[in-house]
């Protein structure tokens, strides 16, 4: 997060909304591994299963989002102290 910061500062937002969309391809790419990687165990997480774990943790950062750059006064500080210190 502090990557896409620095980046938006010094490039613009150009810069950074590619810098965003390469690290949502690392996560959505990190979906696809980790599940052709899984079908041959035993006792695998199904599909539909992957698939809400991932849903759920881009809805997170969509929420995090959403609070920093809409409403930074709701923004939790724990998570801003763990992010820009």
């Amino acid at each position: 997060m502090k990557f896409i910061l620095w980046t938006m500062f010094n490039w613009g937002g150009l810069g950074a909304i590619i810098l965003a969309l390469i690290f949502t391809s690392i996560y959505i790419g990190g979906f696809i591994l980790t599940t052709k990687l899984w079908e041959n165990y035993d006792q695998h997480v199904s599909h539909a299963g992957m698939k809400c774990i991932w849903v759920l943790g881009f809805v997170q950062l969509a929420v995090l989002g959403i609070l920093y750059h809409l409403l930074p006064q709701f923004f939790p500080a724990f998570i801003a102290e763990f992010f820009f210190s």
